[in-house]
């Protein structure tokens, strides 16, 4: 069971944001079956997110996608992190921009 626990902390950048971002990220993660995720963290808002979704997996590539609650802009958002061993791109959005935020994620 605690197998399927995973603790993390990330480091990233905001390209194509202005503004005030969180740039370190620590993360917990649990791993249910049929490759069922559910986590919190410290998202970019600098806040707690809470999201449930589903990862797929090819050798180092994976994608995370689901929802996520805790942004201040919306409620619930869809979720989407594509990983390549511990480095990960994902959409991003505010009121004026669209980006990527884009980091390094090591697991404990």
């Amino acid at each position: 069971m605690l197998d399927n626990l995973i603790f993390s902390i990330a480091v990233s950048s905001h390209l194509g944001l202005s503004g005030d971002f969180a740039n370190v990220h620590p993360h917990v993660q649990y791993q249910l079956p049929n490759n069922y995720i559910t986590g919190v963290y410290h998202n970019s808002d600098k806040r707690t997110g809470i999201y449930f979704g589903k990862r797929t997996t090819y050798k180092q590539l994976s994608i995370e996608y689901g929802i996520v609650h805790g942004y201040k802009r919306i409620d619930i958002a869809p979720m989407l992190k594509i990983n390549y061993g511990n480095v990960f791109i994902a959409p991003a959005a505010t009121k004026d921009d669209v980006g990527v935020v884009t980091g390094i994620e090591v697991k404990f």
